[in-house]
């Protein structure tokens, strides 16, 4: 399992209902991504591999990462 197997449909779908800043972890623990992800989740960088994901995406979900490292992952904002 890596950050390729993220559904990038699922991502977009999860980002959209989000706030204009959120972090990485308000995207992994959404319901939506847990269900679509089912045995994903428990891999030990699981948050890592969706902050990739996101990170890969961020030119088509039109994002920029504004802070790196907190205790939610990547702070990311929506352009």
């Amino acid at each position: 399992m890596g950050r390729s197997d993220i559904k990038v449909r699922v991502l977009k779908e999860v980002i959209a209902d989000l706030g204009q800043e959120f972090s990485t972890k308000d995207v992994s623990e959404d319901e939506r991504m847990i269900k679509a992800h089912p045995f994903d989740v428990r891999h030990s960088h699981y948050h890592a591999f969706v902050g990739g994901a996101i990170s890969d995406n961020r030119g088509s979900l039109n994002l920029k990462e504004v802070r790196k490292g907190t205790k939610r992952g990547s702070i990311w904002r929506k352009i």
